[in-house]
């Protein structure tokens, strides 16, 4: 496995698996093509992931989940 390869498979955030598909050929449709992902939470992604890495559901959930209990 080569270092790019890798990058694609873990969250940017976390660095836990992000379980994207997309970047597999034969894969199908991934769980992130229909995700809201707040521009706030996108913003913390390191210049190095942007358009390499998706952040992982659990992150995202996260992060929304903090918002609801802050309003």
């Amino acid at each position: 496995m080569n270092a790019e390869s890798d990058i694609e498979k873990i969250c940017p955030l976390c660095s836990k698996p992000n379980n994207c598909y997309l970047h597999q050929t034969d894969a199908g449709e991934c769980w992130c093509v229909s995700a809201t992902i707040p521009q706030d939470l996108l913003d913390q992604i390191p210049d190095q992931y942007i358009n390499k890495s998706c952040i992982c559901k659990t992150c995202i959930d996260n992060y929304n989940n903090t918002k609801k209990r802050l309003k």
